[in-house]
C-alpha cells in the first residue's frame, strides 16, 4: 500500500526494492552492530549510490493480475492443507486397521470415504458379515470389481478383528475406543471435503480472471501447462514486456544454479537460487514433468541430464524448468500458440513428437534406479577431494544412446 501511495503521488519517480539481507549487511559495515530506525533510513539512502545495479524496480500489477496472484497462492495453501490432512488420515487409519486403504482400488474414492466415515470398527464389520456390504455405498449396480474390492476390505477387517479379539485382555481397545476413533476420522474427512470444495471454488474464480486477462489461452498450448498452472504463470509474469530477455525472467524465477568462481577454479552445478516466488517454481516443476513427455526438446534435455551428466530426476528437472520458463515468457510476449519442434528446429505434429520421444529419449529403468541412490560418492559420479565434491567426467561411465530411425507409418 505504501508503494501504491508513493506511485500515485510521485508518478515520475522510480520505486525500487531493497533486499533485507543487503541492507542489513551494509548497515553493519557502516555502523557496526548498532541498529535504530535513523540508521536504517541513512543506510537505505546510501544504497542507491553503492549498489545501483542491484536495485530492482517495484512492479505494481493491475488489479486483476494482483487478484489472480492472491487466488493462486490461496489455492496452493488449500491444496497443501488437503494433502497434509490426507496424510494424517492415512497414517491414523493404517495404525489401527492396517492394510484397509490398500484394499481399495482408489483410497479416496466415494466407496473408500464412505467406509472411513462410518465403518472403521473391524469388529462391527466382521459381525455384519461379508454379504452385508455395508461399507460400499454405490448408487449403481455393483459389478465384479466392486465385489472384489468389498471382499478385500472384509478380509482386512477380519484380520484386524482377530488381533483385537486375541488382545482383549489388555482392555486398551473396545467399542468405545472405536466410536471416538470413528468420530475423529469423520471430522477430519468433513474438514478435508470442505477444503476441497473451497479449493474448487477458488479454481473456478481463477479461471474466470484468467479468461478475461488471457482470452487467447496460448499458454495452454505449451505441453504440460494446464488448468491450474496457466493462471499461475500468468499471475507470476504479469506484464511480459518488463523482462528485457528470457534470461532475466529465468533468473527471476530462481530455477538457475548458483556458481562459485575463484581464480582459475570454477564450481558449477550448485544448488538453485531461492529467488522468485515459490509457487512459480512449483508450477514449473509440475508443468515440466508432464511437458518433457510430449515436447521432444524438453525430453532431449531431460535425457541428456539423466544419461550423460549423471543427474537424478530432480536435478534434471531443474534444467527442464528453466527452459520451460523461457518458453512461457516467449509465448506471452509473441501472443501466439506454442509449436512443437524437434532438436533441429523443424515443426512436428504431436504424434511425431511422441514417436520421437519414445524411440530416442526414453531413460532406461536401470539408469533411473541408479540415480535414485542418495549417496553420489558411492555411486561413482562424484569423488571427494578435501571438503568439496568435484564432478568427474560422467559421460565416460554413462551408457551411450542408441539412435533409432522413426518409422514412417
Amino acid at each position: 500500500m505504501v508503494a501504491i501511495y508513493l506511485r500515485s503521488c510521485h508518478p515520475d519517480c522510480r520505486l525500487v526494492k531493497a533486499k533485507t539481507q543487503k541492507v542489513a549487511a551494509l548497515r553493519r559495515y557502516l555502523r557496526g552492530p548498532v541498529k535504530s530506525g535513523r540508521l536504517n533510513a541513512l543506510t537505505l539512502a546510501k544504497k542507491p549510490f553503492i549498489d545501483p545495479e542491484q536495485m530492482d524496480e517495484i512492479y505494481l500489477p493491475p488489479a486483476e493480475i494482483h487478484a489472480l496472484q492472491r487466488l493462486t497462492r490461496q489455492r496452493k495453501r488449500l491444496e497443501s492443507a488437503i494433502a497434509a490432512r490426507k496424510t494424517r488420515i492415512g497414517a491414523i487409519v493404517e495404525s489401527y486397521v492396517p492394510g484397509v486403504r490398500k484394499a481399495f482400488s482408489n483410497p479416496w474414492s466415494a466407496q473408500a470415504r464412505a467406509f472411513l466415515r462410518c465403518q472403521l470398527n473391524p469388529l462391527s464389520v466382521t459381525c455384519d458379515g461379508e454379504k452385508a456390504h455395508s461399507f460400499l455405498t454405490n448408487t449403481r449396480h455393483r459389478n465384479k470389481t466392486d465385489k472384489a474390492e468389498s471382499h478385500r476390505v472384509y478380509l482386512v477387517c477380519q484380520s484386524a478383528a482377530d488381533i483385537y479379539q486375541l488382545s482383549s485382555r489388555a482392555e486398551a481397545v473396545d467399542d468405545e475406543f472405536f466410536s471416538v476413533f470413528q468420530e475423529e476420522i469423520a471430522r477430519e474427512l468433513r474438514l478435508m471435503e470442505l477444503e476441497e470444495a473451497e479449493s474448487e471454488a477458488v479454481t473456478k474464480r481463477m479461471e474466470e480472471l484468467y479468461r478475461g486477462l488471457h482470452p487467447s489461452d496460448n499458454l495452454r498450448s505449451i505441453p504440460g501447462v494446464g488448468r491450474v498452472t496457466a493462471p499461475t504463470f500468468l499471475a507470476a509474469v504479469g506484464d511480459p514486456a518488463r523482462f528485457h530477455n528470457q534470461s532475466a525472467f529465468v533468473n527471476r524465477t530462481g530455477v538457475v544454479p548458483r556458481t562459485r568462481q575463484s581464480s582459475e577454479v570454477e564450481v558449477k552445478g550448485l544448488r538453485m537460487t531461492k529467488a522468485g516466488p515459490a509457487i512459480m517454481k512449483w508450477a514449473l516443476f509440475q508443468a515440466g514433468d508432464i511437458g518433457r513427455r510430449f515436447d521432444p526438446q524438453l525430453a532431449s534435455l531431460y535425457y541428456r541430464e539423466m544419461v550423460y551428466h549423471g543427474k537424478n530426476h530432480k536435478q534434471a528437472m531443474g534444467a527442464v524448468m528453466s527452459h520451460l520458463a523461457a518458453r512461457v515468457l516467449k509465448v506471452l510476449q509473441d501472443g501466439r500458440p506454442y509449436e512443437l519442434r524437434d532438436n533441429e528446429g523443424k515443426a512436428i505434429s504431436p504424434a511425431e513428437a511422441k514417436k520421437l520421444i519414445l524411440h530416442n529419449y526414453q531413460v532406461p529403468e536401470d539408469i533411473r534406479r541408479e540415480r535414485r541412490r542418495r549417496n553420489p560418492v558411492k555411486r561413482g559420479y562424484l569423488k571427494p577431494q578435501g571438503t568439496a565434491l568435484l564432478r568427474t567426467n560422467e559421460a565416460v561411465v554413462a551408457p551411450q544412446p542408441v539412435k533409432v530411425t522413426i518409422p514412417e507409418n
